[in-house]
């Protein structure tokens, strides 16, 4: 619509605005109510209908068509739409009120269940007034807003427009309930954990920084809650989980957004394979109940959750892909070299571990497109990982891959306070290099754990990933209700 009749339309339904105000009318009233949904009064409309039973229903004035005496309006809830008839011979002078009526205006409407010349289900209105006036005149839905981007910034009118657009909305509430009631009877409890701390942990990331003016400190906004899930753990709580938002200050793409949701648990006296175990028998289920099936649409390929799914060795894969055994070789330049020889991006920090962990992601997780159970990790990828008894160069770490997206990561959590303590400074040591995601050292968590930790198992997934899939999104940013945006220039 150009501008110039945008702002034409504007100003006559602020014009009409006034005049309703002028004339002691609310075009903005605070109370409101209905008898039935819409889809209530469609599912009962036979029974309404015989009975001549009054029916009160508010919702958006989607359409009008005007026959002189006679008017009809489609009005919208979230639950469906219905025709309303509006007439002179019911209405009387509140007729003429119907005639300053405009699509996109909220109404309140009285009446009784009838079938139009027709043949179609219909409300005869004998009252009705106005819950909210428009004013910005909708787009046109016949063209609607398609261009992905306009979307994300119009994401009201986006969510109203576009029935598409609420699914995964819809299924991502769905999903977060499931997953609460499943943790909660197989014995976890819900928890809260800070967003706002005094030290960034948890994750491979970089962090948002923030201050606190009264204690005039820097806080950072949680990249993860794992470190204080753990002290729970310390404290004496067994199985505990969160689901909440995290905060990354890195790129965004199909699979990143800085704000996202995740869902983490602790498990004392489990360990990764029970892990993997437990992520086949509840995500599997999951994609069932929600879905209805096992086999799951996304994109151009069927993505099979019946278990079992596949498991392979994470150094074993590498070395099939690149000739080279990451337990054994931990020299930088073999794998800057691999980079150059597949005319890959060298990343700006070369530490062992971020240059594998780059072919990695560049190269081989791309492939893994059925669920994949990634397991057995180099130590230095896994720095809060407890290693294997038999193999001190591997750490206990599963991931989760789908569609060529990382969903799961899980360890047995590290609870040796000295190792960790090692651990931590290998980390200080690769951030001096350069690697501004690497972990600094957390003094509080290792007292914390010098007061003993059990033997835990820790899980995390990214909500919203889990969601591209089971609404068959292109895009992380579709399961986020307001995804964050390049300013525009």
């Amino acid at each position: 619509m150009a501008n110039e009749r945008l702002q034409e339309i504007r100003q006559l339904r602020l014009t009409k605005r006034q005049e309703l105000i002028d004339a002691g009318v609310s075009p903005y009233p605070a109370e409101a109510r209905r008898t039935h949904t819409t889809a209530e009064l469609l599912a009962s409309f036979e029974q309404l209908q015989t009975n001549k039973q009054g029916v009160l229903i508010v919702g958006r004035v989607l359409a009008m068509r005007r026959h002189g005496a006679v008017s009809f309006i489609d009005v919208s809830d979230a639950y469906g739409k219905v025709q309303v008839q509006l007439s002179r011979e019911n209405l009387g002078d509140n007729y003429d009120k119907s005639a300053m009526i405009d699509a996109g205006d909220f109404v309140q409407i009285a009446g009784r269940a009838i079938t139009s010349k027709r043949g179609m289900q219909t409300l005869l209105a004998d009252s009705w007034h106005w819950l909210a006036k428009n004013i910005r005149p909708l787009p046109d839905k016949r063209h609607g807003l398609k261009d992905p981007e306009k979307r994300y910034r119009r994401r009201a009118l986006d969510l109203l427009q576009n029935e598409g657009s609420r699914w995964p909305i819809v299924i991502k509430s769905e999903a977060m309930d499931w997953l609460r009631k499943y943790l909660k009877e197989a014995g976890f409890l819900e928890v809260e954990t800070p967003i706002l701390q005094p030290q960034a942990g948890g994750a491979a990331a970089q962090p948002f920084v923030t201050h606190h003016n009264s204690l005039n400190t820097d806080l950072y906004l949680r990249i993860a809650p794992e470190l204080y899930l753990k002290r729970l753990l310390v404290g004496g709580l067994e199985r505990v989980f969160e689901i909440g938002r995290n905060f990354r200050n890195e790129g965004m793409d199909r699979e990143h957004n800085p704000e996202f949701t995740m869902a983490e648990f602790y498990w004392a006296y489990a360990d990764y394979e029970d892990l993997m175990d437990f992520t086949e028998q509840m995500l599997s289920q999951l994609v069932k109940d929600l879905t209805g099936d096992f086999s799951l649409p996304h994109g151009n390929t069927i993505l099979e959750f019946a278990t079992p799914w596949r498991r392979v060795k994470f150094f074993e894969l590498v070395q099939e892909n690149f000739g080279v055994d990451v337990l054994t070789e931990k020299e930088p330049s073999v794998y800057e070299a691999i980079f150059t020889e597949r005319k890959l991006a060298l990343p700006k920090v070369r530490t062992f571990n971020k240059l594998v962990d780059e072919l990695y992601k560049e190269v081989i997780r791309p492939t893994l497109v059925q669920p994949t159970l990634l397991y057995d990790y180099p130590v230095e990828l896994a720095p809060l990982a407890k290693t294997k008894a038999q193999d001190p160069r591997v750490a206990e770490v599963m991931q989760l891959v789908v569609s060529g997206m990382e969903l799961v990561k899980a360890y047995s959590e590290l609870n040796d306070p000295v190792e960790q303590r090692e651990r931590f400074v290998t980390q200080q040591h690769n951030r001096e290099q350069g690697d501004l995601e690497a972990a600094e050292i957390d003094e509080d968590y290792l007292l914390t754990m010098e007061y003993g930790m059990p033997p835990a198992g820790g899980w995390g997934m990214g909500i919203d990933r889990l969601v591209t899939l089971l609404a068959n999104a292109p895009s992380i940013r579709d399961t986020i209700t307001f995804p964050l945006l390049k300013p525009k220039q």
